[in-house]
């Protein structure tokens, strides 16, 4: 049997073992076995570590589950025992019978307890004496107890209780025997397990330093195995990255690292020919480069990241003739970014931008046709200026000239409306000296308002401000327009603030801004609408003065025409509702003469919101100036 068992065996280990072979071809085949050899020691040394730690862990058990158990409850049983002779001299000495039968009671609990305890030590004790030992003195124990309890009755307790003690001295030293047996089994027991853990411990460091030495090993072979021609792969290809192309790569064995080497081979031969071309197509495109830029209608030139010219093209040349601008000379400070005219007159505009390498590129562009228009917009401009200052001085020297006499025909017209030397024969020059008066104050307030954008635009407008109480201004604003809303069948209602409210401003400009908003929101309101009025504190030292009305309204892109001056959103309404557009221009200067703002709101059909924001008056008062 054994002759026929023997090649089968050979055979077998022979398959194995070209398995193996099979298997470390590869690397990972290498770390394969290598992985499952460290795996194999590492399992060996845990199992062995974890059985040493049960087995050490048993014995500490065992070492205290019995002996020292054994011992505590020796001594427990001889403390109880002890306990219940000291609980029948209570007995004997008591004449009370129910604390005599509290204290039988109390002496049958002891002797229970004494029996469990001994119970407990001779299932707990290691050596047969020990046990025997328990055995007898939980028999004497427990025959001592039925004597008590045949002795004392009532009847000469004392000379009984003699007779117990006699009884219990041979039960103690059995007791005491107990406990030294007890204990000289702990002590045995101990050094046993002490003796078996350091054998466990020794063993565990052998089998520990022997799996560290094979594991060394393994990696000693994997380290000539795998990672010097690892280490070789690698510094050929530091070298091939270095721009190196000559360097010599052997491909040796049928692994992966074989096979690298030859494919790092290949690579090596295929960078070297993309390098010869990357370099053709190089020289290729820095031709084009310079053929372009040499082209081009600008000057060009490279500088790199020291300040040397690295191209420059024949316009550039042209340009500067005297620089004598070549290839690594440093660029003169004067091609900085800028302008800059020639003496032959000439500008030019020069820009820099900065490349990639921390170089920079100046561009030099030829400017003259640009700088001409230039010149010619710029004296326009001049012009259209000095036109405007002429009209601006025009209309603020014409204002006495024309407010001189429109003041007489005002005047006159208005003796003659009132009639106040007599009467008029004819009622109707009456009425046409009304119309005379009202014409003539409407001419007025466009000559006003005219010359107060006049004054603007000049810097000569000035404000000297000063409180004005708020109620009185919105109230008496209401009723001069109180005329012009009856006629149009509108409602006009003044929200008085609920407290006192004092504005910081030229009294005649505020009034003028109510006045002008108050007098666009009838116009523009249909009859049948509402037009309201308020004031409130916006924020501490300011105060919002609001016109809403329930007129046409206008779109938002609207309102900037609308606050321009002369500004007419629409011809048909121009035609409709006579006006100069104005008000609200004025009304946006006054408040920003005072530090205030003009804000409207409108949507078409729905009404306009117009809220003016001035300061709130304090103490002093100040005269502020707008410049132009």
């Amino acid at each position: 049997m054994f002759k026929s068992f023997a090649p089968n065996l050979r055979k077998g280990i022979g398959g194995a073992a070209g398995t193996v072979r099979a298997i470390a071809v590869t690397i990972r085949g290498k770390i394969l076995l290598a992985y499952i050899a460290m795996a194999a020691i590492t399992a060996f040394v845990g199992i062995y570590a974890i059985t040493s730690v049960t087995e050490a862990g048993r014995l500490v058990v065992q070492t205290y589950d019995k002996p020292l158990m054994s011992i505590s409850y020796a001594r427990l049983a001889m403390s109880n025992f002890t306990a219940m002779q000291l609980a029948l001299a209570e007995r004997v000495r008591s004449a009370s019978y129910k604390e005599q039968h509290a204290l039988d009671e109390r002496m049958d609990d002891f002797a229970q307890s004494v029996a469990e305890d001994l119970a407990v030590t001779e299932e707990r004790s290691m050596s047969d004496r020990a046990i025997a030992v328990a055995h007898d003195t939980a028999r004497a124990a427990a025959a001592w107890n039925m004597l008590r309890r045949k002795l004392i009755n009532g009847n000469n307790d004392e000379k009984d209780r003699q007779t117990l003690q006699q009884h219990a001295a041979p039960i103690l030293d059995d007791f005491d025997t107990l406990a030294e047996l007890t204990a000289d089994d702990g002590f045995k027991d101990r050094e046993r397990a002490l003796n078996s853990i350091e054998t466990y411990r020794q063993i565990t460091m052998i089998a520990t330093l022997g799996a560290l030495m094979i594991g060394v090993l393994i990696a000693l072979v994997l380290a000539r195995r795998m990672v010097l021609p690892i280490a070789e792969a690698s510094a050929a290809a530091r070298r091939i990255a270095q721009g190196e192309l000559n360097v010599e790569i052997v491909a040796e064995g049928k692994d992966e690292l074989g096979q690298l080497l030859g494919s790092m081979a290949v690579m090596r031969d295929n960078i070297r020919g993309m390098m010869d071309r990357e370099i053709a197509a190089r020289r290729s495109a820095q031709t084009r480069l310079v053929n372009a830029i040499e082209s081009t209608a600008e000057g060009v030139i490279l500088v790199d990241g020291g300040g040397k010219i690295l191209i420059s093209n024949s316009r550039i040349a042209s340009f500067f003739p005297a620089l004598g601008l070549t290839v690594g000379m440093p660029l003169p400070a004067v091609l900085d970014s800028g302008e800059l005219r020639l003496p032959d007159g000439r500008w030019l505009s020069l820009s820099r931008s900065a490349t990639a390498d921390g170089g920079y590129v100046v561009i030099v562009s030829d400017i003259s046709a640009l700088k001409e228009r230039e010149i010619m917009l710029q004296s326009a401009k001049e012009q259209a200026e000095t036109a405007n200052r002429a009209k601006t001085e025009f209309l603020s020297n014409m204002g006495h000239e024309l407010r001189t006499p429109l003041n007489a025909v005002i005047g006159f017209s208005e003796i003659i409306a009132k009639e106040m030397f007599g009467p008029v024969g004819q009622p109707s020059y009456k009425e046409f000296a009304s119309d005379i008066l009202r014409s003539g104050s409407h001419l007025l307030e466009i000559i006003n308002d005219i010359l107060d954008i006049a004054k603007c635009e000049g810097g000569s407008l000035q404000i000297v401000p000063e409180p004005v109480d708020v109620v009185e201004l919105l109230t008496r604003s209401a009723e001069i327009v109180m005329p012009q809303s009856q006629r149009g069948n509108l409602t006009v209602t003044v929200e008085k603030p609920q407290e006192p409210l004092w504005l910081l401003a030229d009294p005649a400009r505020a009034r003028r801004i109510v006045q002008h908003l108050l007098s666009n929101a009838v116009k523009f309101t249909p009859a049948g609408g509402q037009v309201t009025l308020s004031a409130s504190r916006l924020v501490p030292g300011w105060i919002a003065l609001k016109v809403a009305d329930t007129g046409i309204g206008m779109r938002a892109e609207d309102i900037p025409v609308a606050l321009s001056p002369f500004g007419q959103i629409d011809s048909s309404l121009s035609r409709k509702y006579e006006g100069t557009g104005l008000g609200l221009p004025l009304c946006k200067v006054f408040a920003a003469l005072h530090g205030g703002s003009l804000d409207i709101e409108s949507s078409p059909g729905k009404g306009t919101v117009v809220t003016v924001v001035l300061p709130e008056a304090v103490s002093d008062t100040q005269s502020l100036t707008v410049a132009s």
